[in-house]
């Protein structure tokens, strides 16, 4: 499985046409899990994506006018264009529909100006790119799932799943990126206490090749979240091939 789509393809072209012009972001969200994934060889499911996030590491924040103009310069041998369909501020991210030369709309890009914390090289194909560490991504789906934005964005229950079906974790880690970015981490009570709920969303999740069943998923989700939901910050490291939590030595 884990099949890549001709648009996720695309989306890839893109983030390395992109970084290929020097615009300083670092790539996170879907595409960069979907690599994840593929590095570690986790081909039990895929989901499709239509979206490229990224995050502005930049030392000045760039106007509208200066960021659309450097995204159109690194689209232009794409035969690409970015138009503005949302302007960023102080808790929204630069929204833009990319369109190919017959005015059809072939992806999106959301790029946050909260700058990422860590990030590495990722390659597919012929293309490279600065993308957030495995465990910048699972802080970030793990603080969504003890909140009741789980319901809203559902499709993170299936990102750790498979993220943790493949990626060694330090706990520590994960609270060490909370603590950086100053993240108050909530109770887990929809997760816990809105079963049938959760469940209804994630049974309503499309663009997934071979979705695992919701309790599968769920029943795996409680033995990897307990370190979180407990608050237990003793260092402990997560073994995906036994799906067991061990004290870090």
């Amino acid at each position: 499985m884990n099949k890549l789509t001709n648009s996720e393809k695309l989306m890839y072209e893109v983030m390395g046409a992109i970084a290929n012009n020097n615009i300083p972001v670092t790539f996170k969200g879907a595409m960069i899990t979907k690599l994840i994934l593929r590095e570690h060889g986790f081909v039990d499911f895929s989901r499709e994506t239509q979206d490229i996030d990224a995050s502005w590491v930049g030392d000045i924040h760039p106007s509208m006018d200066k960021l659309t103009s450097m995204l159109n310069n690194a689209l232009s041998n794409l035969r690409l264009s970015a138009v503005v369909k949302r302007d960023y501020g102080e808790k929204m991210s630069a929204g833009y529909k990319i369109f190919d030369t017959d005015g059809n709309i072939k992806l999106s890009i959301d790029i946050d100006m909260r700058a990422a914390i860590n990030s590495r090289t990722y390659q597919f194909s012929n293309v490279t790119f600065q993308g957030v560490t495995p465990d910048n991504v699972l802080a970030d789906k793990i603080n969504i799932i003890a909140s009741d934005k789980v319901f809203r964005r559902v499709k993170d229950l299936i990102d750790v799943f498979a993220l943790s079906h493949c990626v060694s974790v330090n706990s520590a880690n994960i609270y060490k990126i909370w603590k950086r970015e100053s993240r108050a981490i909530g109770t887990f009570d929809a997760f816990y206490n809105s079963h049938a709920e959760l469940r209804h969303s994630y049974e309503k999740l499309r663009r997934i090749d071979a979705k695992p069943e919701f309790d599968k998923v769920y029943n795996h989700l409680s033995n990897f979240l307990r370190p979180f939901v407990e608050k237990d910050v003793k260092p402990k490291t997560w073994n995906c091939n036994d799906f067991t939590w061990d004290d870090t030595k």
